[in-house]
């Protein structure tokens, strides 16, 4: 019975002898690969992250994108003039004014910045190149407000500098106009351009 004992002994000591040969560096490599899973996890929420954060930052370019093509049509590389004439027209009528005439006139600068143009008593003071117009519309006092709003909020970048209005005509159709609040209006507008 003694030898039994010893043989179990043996046997029992032998068991745990391989569990720790065998099983335990088994056992850490198994613990060492859930502490890799988790990094991985981390990895994982970081990247989704960085993504949805790549997302926002692509939602937010394209609103950029959008205002750089409104910027694109308010200063265009050129001066554009035919559709300058469609735009101003197309306002006039409307707001229901009668676009009578459109005169152009190029403003340059000189050496020293100051600009040189059609009224030297205007001095338009602007770090874009410019074109002044004179644009005459015929029509109500309300319609040339609308037409001044409509100037305003009007996608192309321009100034109105000077706005004249009078009554050409004269002898009875003079009357006759003034009667239905017809007055002719003279504008001096500022367009500008890259």
């Amino acid at each position: 019975m003694n030898k039994k004992i010893i043989f179990s002994l043996i046997s029992l000591i032998s068991g745990l002898a391989l569990i720790f040969i065998f099983i335990m560096p088994f056992w850490s490599s198994i613990n060492a690969l859930k502490e890799e899973i988790i990094q991985r996890k981390l990895v994982i929420t970081a990247t989704e992250e960085l993504l949805a954060k790549v997302q926002q930052l692509d939602q937010e370019y394209q609103s950029f994108e959008e205002q750089g093509q409104k910027v694109f049509f308010a200063l265009p590389e050129e001066k554009d003039i035919p559709f300058l004439l469609v735009q101003f027209d197309t306002l006039a009528a409307s707001n229901g004014l009668l676009l009578e005439s459109i005169s152009f006139g190029q403003i340059d600068r000189d050496e020293k910045g100051s600009e040189q143009g059609l009224d030297q008593s205007k001095k338009i003071s602007s770090p874009f190149p410019n074109m002044s117009l004179n644009v005459k519309v015929s029509g109500s006092y309300g319609a040339f407000k609308g037409y001044l709003t409509s100037l305003e909020n009007s996608v192309r970048s321009m100034d109105v500098h000077s706005i004249k209005f009078a009554i050409q005509k004269k002898g009875e159709e003079a009357s006759i106009l003034t009667s239905l609040g017809i007055f002719e209006f003279d504008l001096g507008v500022v367009v500008y351009y890259q």
